[in-house]
């Protein structure tokens, strides 16, 4: 085991966090998140296998909650069938019951493109079914996600709470801004890359990659991919805020920098993300639009946002330099990858996976056997039939469920705008997760969804907007 010295600086914010309390904790965590470039400890004995600042800092978290008995009794709320903890933890149960038997059990029945690679291997390969350190590493991620899950469910059940989160997750947003600057400022002004003082982890860095000349934002992520699948939840976080007055003056701001940022990532996940997110934001809102009063930013949205649409589209059509530039950007980020070797090797893993599925007669090939290249594919290969019901249950009722949630106009503002950044971190991934791992700031943002208030008092207390920093109230 080796650790790094940013894995150090964790162990003592880890510690700085059960002094200062759980809000300052949960700035620190959420902050942490953006790190996945960076490796806090390394583990030789499973391969250089990475342990990110975000995984380290969970576990003081962990142990922190394990002290309070109301957390415990709000746990246990949430595992009560059939909410959404309920699902999740039967997921959980199977993902690591299934990594550790079905390798074993279909050993060499199916071939798999392997998560873990071998020591010799250059490329990902088709290799008989087996145990590999990915059924370790993909199950303890997996594990961490649900720990995360319970742990911001239930301090989002709690009086400010809801306001707490709220404000770590704009925070979070500005800081990977800031990021996204530094990475473009560095790159453009030939400084170096600043930022590889956190680019620490044990895997390939495609940070410097360009499309038309222009440079394909990374921010503190490993590639652009990755960044976009990451900032397309703060954006449409963002954006729905926005879209119900919250702190107008700076969610307007963030939601229209991150989605600059989001296009000339060059991504398409975030490409279809966005998309996805816009299209279904907008049939929503038209549909209340049409069913009764709603909410003026809501009605300008629904009403402006197909003008503004064809107007940009006529406007760049009638620039024919603009829409060379869009076709060719479109063309090489999104049309032409799937005919690239990136793009055949990606839908091989696809098909590989299902068949996997079949092979293994719906049991799944075990968490961290499958690499695929879509999110709901990957979680049928890794997890047969089971795990994807149970995981579709969480999915669903995370976003559609309603009773027992917060009611009042903040929090339930700010329980939606989770929902809607859920949402598009699944659209993201269906195009191009590999595994059943969503990633932190997903399952922080799903805690934020399904909590609900302890008592009808805690409910009056949240009822009313707090100040966006406590120095207002003051």
């Amino acid at each position: 085991m080796q650790v790094e010295p940013i894995g150090l600086l964790t162990i003592a914010l880890g510690f700085l966090g059960w002094i200062a309390g759980p809000t300052f904790a949960a700035y620190v965590f959420f902050s942490s998140t953006l790190l996945s470039a960076a490796a806090a400890i390394l583990l030789t004995s499973l391969g250089q296998a990475n342990i990110q600042p975000a995984h380290l800092l969970l576990g003081f978290l962990a142990l922190a909650a394990l002290v309070r008995r109301d957390t415990v009794r709000l746990v246990g709320r949430s595992l009560a069938f059939p909410n959404e903890g309920f699902w999740l933890l039967l997921t959980a149960i199977y993902a690591a019951l299934s990594a550790i038997f079905l390798p074993r059990i279909l050993a060499g029945t199916t071939y798999v493109f392997a998560i873990a690679r071998s020591i010799t291997a250059t490329e990902i390969v088709a290799i008989p079914l087996e145990p590999t350190s990915g059924n370790i590493t993909q199950t303890v991620y997996f594990i961490g996600d649900v720990v995360c899950f319970y742990l911001f469910y239930t301090y989002a059940c709690k009086p400010g709470g809801i306001a707490a989160l709220m404000r770590a997750a704009l925070v979070c947003t500005a800081l990977d801004l800031v990021f996204a600057t530094i990475d473009l400022v560095t790159y453009w002004g030939g400084l170096g890359d600043w930022l590889s003082v956190i680019r620490t982890a044990d895997y390939s860095m495609l940070n410097e990659g360009t499309v038309l000349g222009f440079k394909r934002i990374v921010g503190s992520f490993p590639e652009a991919s990755a960044f976009a699948y990451f900032t397309v939840g703060f954006f449409a976080f963002c954006t729905r805020l926005w879209l119900s007055g919250i702190y107008k003056r700076l969610t307007g701001p963030l939601a229209l920098a991150t989605f600059v940022t989001l296009i000339f990532a060059t991504s398409s996940t975030g490409y279809a993300a966005i998309c996805g997110f816009l299209g279904a934001l907008f049939v929503v809102s038209l549909v209340q639009v049409l069913s009764g009063p709603v909410a003026p930013r809501r009605l300008i949205f629904a009403m402006v946002a197909p003008v503004v649409l064809c107007a940009g589209l006529i406007g760049l059509r009638l620039d024919h330099s603009a829409w060379a530039v869009v076709q060719q950007m479109v063309n090489q980020s999104v049309l032409d990858k799937l005919a690239s070797s990136s793009g055949v090797e990606r839908t091989m893993w696809n098909d590989q996976a299902l068949t996997n599925f079949v092979e293994t007669h719906g049991l799944g090939g075990g968490v961290g056997s499958v690499r695929a290249s879509s999110f709901p594919i990957a979680v049928l290969g890794n997890t047969g039939a089971f795990g994807a019901v149970t995981y579709g249950m969480f999915l669903l009722r995370m976003l559609f469920a309603r009773k027992h949630r917060w009611a009042e106009p903040f929090p339930a503002a700010c329980q939606s705008a989770a929902r809607w950044a859920c949402f598009a971190q699944l659209v993201g991934a269906s195009v191009a997760g590999s595994f059943i791992d969503l990633g932190l700031p997903f399952f922080i943002f799903a805690g934020l969804a399904c909590a609900g208030p302890q008592t009808a008092r805690f409910a009056r207390t949240a009822s009313a907007r707090p100040a966006l920093f406590p120095a207002e109230a003051a």
